[in-house]
Formats: structure tokens, C-alpha cells, sequence
């Protein structure tokens, strides 16, 4: 019973520890490009705090492709439910890139 509560707690302490990963990451970063995504979330991953959305051609940037985007400033169990037509702001660099400020759309 007792080794049950500390793996209980150490897990617990894991997961605080992934999510301030996330939420201390900045949403925009020094030279930085920004585009905008339009697509359809068709699941997410909370531990990852990622979602996976089958989205549109993103002018100048890439062709409509289904890939996994990781996102700042929200909690993926936020977002709008899978399924939903999503728009949201891609921010790329050179080592990374990740959406922002996901919002449904018709």
C-alpha cells in the first residue's frame, strides 16, 4: 500500500513537471516566422501537450499534409474537441516550431 503511494506521488510529480515544461516555453521566440494553419484536429496527446491536424496548404511555408503540431499557451484538453475545424498561429525557427492561439472556425 505505502509503495503504491509513492509511485502514485512520484508520477504525480512527473506530470507537474511536463506540464511547466510546457506552459514556461514563450509563445513567440527571436526570429521567429509566423504563418497561419487552417485544418481539422483528429486527436491530441496531453502528455505531449500536442495535437494531430490533417491541415491545409500553409502559403509560402508547406503543402496540405496531416502532422502532429505541439502548442503553447493552452492546454490541449482546452482546445476545441477533435473533429472541429481549427485556425491557429504557426510559429517556426530554425530548431522548432509549434501553433498558438487555436480557435474554431465554421
Amino acid at each position: 500500500m505505502r509503495r503504491a503511494a509513492i509511485v502514485l506521488a512520484l508520477t504525480a510529480a512527473m506530470l507537474a513537471c511536463a506540464k511547466s515544461e510546457t506552459a514556461s516555453k514563450p509563445l513567440s521566440e527571436e526570429g521567429e516566422k509566423l504563418f497561419s494553419v487552417r485544418g481539422t484536429i483528429l486527436a491530441r496527446d496531453a502528455a505531449d501537450n500536442m495535437v494531430n491536424v490533417n491541415h491545409e496548404a500553409i502559403p509560402g511555408f508547406m503543402d496540405a499534409m496531416t502532422m502532429d503540431f505541439p502548442v503553447r499557451g493552452a492546454e490541449v484538453a482546452s482546445l476545441p474537441p477533435d473533429g472541429s475545424r481549427i485556425e491557429a498561429r504557426l510559429h517556426v525557427t530554425s530548431r522548432a516550431y509549434w501553433i498558438t492561439d487555436v480557435k474554431r472556425i465554421p
